[in-house]
């Protein structure tokens, strides 16, 4: 049924100040796309589809899904969406809380050329592993400290997000990511030559046995060096009590990679660059558990370190802009940790080639992640999906949004939305029935394909992911280094002004 028929049978017609978009109104907005063809113009989130012909959002626009659990947001949308990128020859990458998406596309990523990438933190020992150290280590060693700074402040806050979201006073949680920061500097520094620049080494920098250590590199730091001040400012500036406050807080920051060496072995090795997502034509597929929330903070690490390397590698570029578009599906959006800056990141992402699919279950559930961001998120979004829900916050802004229109009722003339609270609540879940607001475009409603629904995109190949051989790294002994230094404090990190 057409978006005409529906609108016609089961909603009022209207005569006022808005109306529902027309089928052509919607298609002229649109990139058409023959589903059957090998390759396409543009990826896109499809606005029409019923499996054999879409129209496609090809445009640099982000996209916002609502819809309750079991909507079917995943089928209708995240899946058919992610074939079209691959046959768009665009870069990918998605949260997969159940390896679904990897099951129905990694094995046509792979037949498409794509270097498939699979973080798999519900597995450990299968995918791919990464070191969230690696790069910023890389560039502080070269010269790029702005860039190096940037990320290493990035999965400082991403680390000690827990502990100050969980305290009522926020200076012991403070003086704690300070001190993580200026830890990663130090293994930047002085565990180099031993290749144990890597979290193992930073968890044991973190923990009480090397604050002794600690202590003694910094009487020997430079008063005039940032991260010397830090240390001194926070290892010898407090009385014993306070230091001793801020290591327990510390080492909850990171203890979890104490508890889980498995884990931690897997973030310090590399099987991926990052800085090629823009270059050549990727898929990344991150599984999480989603019944557990123990890594839920590395999908948020992850996803902010992916977005501030490719804006720097965007930088580089004379068009200012990824060679290769990079598509972020964010599947359970909410249920991710906060992304730092996630406001300014998406209002920065279109220009470099870069668009993002926010699914979300309600708006309460952003509004509870993301505070007063969430309006800004929302208003960055171009595209809004709405499937169902029971939420009245996000049934009232959708039914607004869509307008008012001049009607009839027992009084005489009056004002109605153009679709109500009510006739939200009731849409049909299996012919995919959903309200889009696309661009500037009217509001029209829509039945989208299942993906079961598109012949083109059922005889997927399902590829088993690979296991991965994890070796175990060197951990950075820092009281066997700061004996090394004790007499020699000119070989102490930090030593000398900036």
């Amino acid at each position: 049924m057409s978006s005409n028929q529906i609108k016609n049978t089961r909603y009022k017609s209207n005569t006022g100040q808005t109306r529902w978009a027309s089928v052509e109104e919607i298609q002229n907005s649109a990139t058409k796309v023959n589903l059957s063809a090998p390759n396409y113009p543009t990826g896109g989130i499809p606005v029409m589809s019923d499996g054999h012909t879409a129209y496609l959002d090809g445009q640099d626009t982000h996209t916002l899904i609502f819809g309750a659990t079991g909507s079917k947001k995943t089928r209708l949308f995240c899946m058919p969406t992610i074939n079209m990128f691959i046959r768009a020859g665009e870069s990918f990458v998605v949260t997969d809380p159940k390896a679904e998406l990897y099951v129905r596309t990694a094995g046509f990523a792979k037949e498409k050329g794509y270097k498939v990438v699979v973080l798999n933190f519900r597995d450990i020992g299968y995918g791919d592993m990464w070191d969230p150290l690696a790069l910023p280590f890389e560039y502080y060693k070269t010269g790029r400290k702005d860039e190096a700074n940037n990320l290493v402040n990035d999965l400082a806050a991403t680390l000690a997000a827990p502990q100050k979201e969980n305290s009522s006073d926020l200076l012991y949680p403070m003086m704690a990511e300070g001190l993580l920061t200026a830890n990663m500097y130090l293994l930047f520094e002085a565990a180099a030559a031993e290749n144990a620049v890597n979290l193992r080494s930073l968890t044991a920098l973190c923990s009480q046995s090397s604050l002794e250590s600690l202590k003694t590199l910094a009487g020997k730091m430079n008063n005039q060096n940032t991260i010397g001040m830090l240390f001194k400012g926070t290892l010898l500036g407090e009385n014993e009590k306070t230091i001793s406050s801020i290591m327990t807080v510390l080492y909850g920051m990171v203890n979890i990679f104490n508890m889980n060496k498995r884990l931690t072995d897997m973030l310090c090795s590399n099987t991926f660059d990052i800085r090629l997502f823009g270059h050549e034509k990727t898929a990344v597929y991150i599984i999480v558990p989603d019944e557990k929330t123990t890594c839920h903070f590395l999908v948020t690490m992850f996803i902010k370190q992916v977005y501030e390397i490719l804006i720097g590698e965007a930088q580089r570029q004379a068009t200012l802009s990824l060679p290769i578009r990079v598509n972020f599906v964010l599947d359970e959006f909410c249920n991710i940790p906060k992304i730092p800056d996630m406001p300014s990141m998406i209002s920065a992402a279109r220009s470099r080639n870069m668009r993002f699919y926010l699914v979300a279950q309600s708006i309460h559930q952003l509004k509870g992640r993301y505070g007063e961001d969430a309006d800004t998120i929302k208003g960055n979004c171009d595209n809004w999906i709405f499937l169902t829900s029971r939420e009245r916050d996000l049934l009232n802004e959708i039914s607004f949004l869509c307008g008012e229109i001049d009607a009839w009722g027992p009084g005489g003339a009056e004002k109605r939305r153009l679709i109500s609270v009510t006739e939200l609540q009731r849409f049909n879940k299996q012919k995919g029935e959903c309200l889009i607001l696309h661009g500037r475009q009217y509001p029209f409603i829509t039945y989208m394909a299942d993906i079961d629904e598109y012949p083109d995109f059922a005889n997927y190949r399902v590829i088993p992911i690979p296991p991965i051989d994890i070796p175990h790294p060197p951990t950075f002994d820092v009281v066997k280094f700061t004996t090394k230094f004790a007499f020699a404090p000119e070989g102490v990190p930090f030593s000398h002004p900036d």
